[in-house]
């Protein structure tokens, strides 16, 4: 939780407003899974009330920008974009923050994350993975730095 009271939320109506359906999770398949489905309400609801109907409507708008990014609302993805704004509230200032998304491929991401196979939680890694597509400078840096160290 952010270290306030929990925050009212009504998902169904975030939900509706962004053209999700909210399913409960024993309903799942993954074989006939379609964009804007998400079948991890508990997840909704804690994003929800630690961050509010604004937030959660906004990790929900990034995340189904296009048809693609609608098929991955997964609980650990919807963690790793709500992370990842809470943690960097100057993303939500930036003028092109919709279209930096939509270039994400999060399918791509979330498959690559989890055969990185690294220890940690894939929420935690699909953070970092998100996160350095929109500081690739400091990533840059990163990289040549452990290039000149090599």
């Amino acid at each position: 939780m952010n270290g306030s009271a929990a925050n009212r939320c009504d998902i169904y109506r975030v939900a509706r407003q962004c053209g999700v359906k909210l399913f409960d999770g024993h309903l799942h398949s993954p074989t006939s899974r379609k964009p804007f489905e998400c079948y991890c309400k508990p997840t909704v609801r804690e994003i929800g009330a630690d961050h509010g109907e604004d937030h959660l409507k906004l990790v929900f708008m990034l995340m189904t920008g296009n048809k693609a990014n609608a098929a991955e609302l997964y609980a650990d993805m919807l963690k790793a974009v709500s992370s990842l704004l809470a943690r960097n509230p100057a993303l939500l200032r930036s003028p092109s923050l919709v279209d930096d998304f939509n270039s994400i491929d999060l399918g791509s991401l979330r498959r690559k994350a989890k055969a990185m196979n690294c220890g940690i939680p894939t929420t935690h890694v699909l953070r970092v993975l998100i996160g350095i597509k929109f500081f690739q400078p400091l990533q840059g840096d990163l990289l040549d730095m452990i290039g000149e160290a090599a």
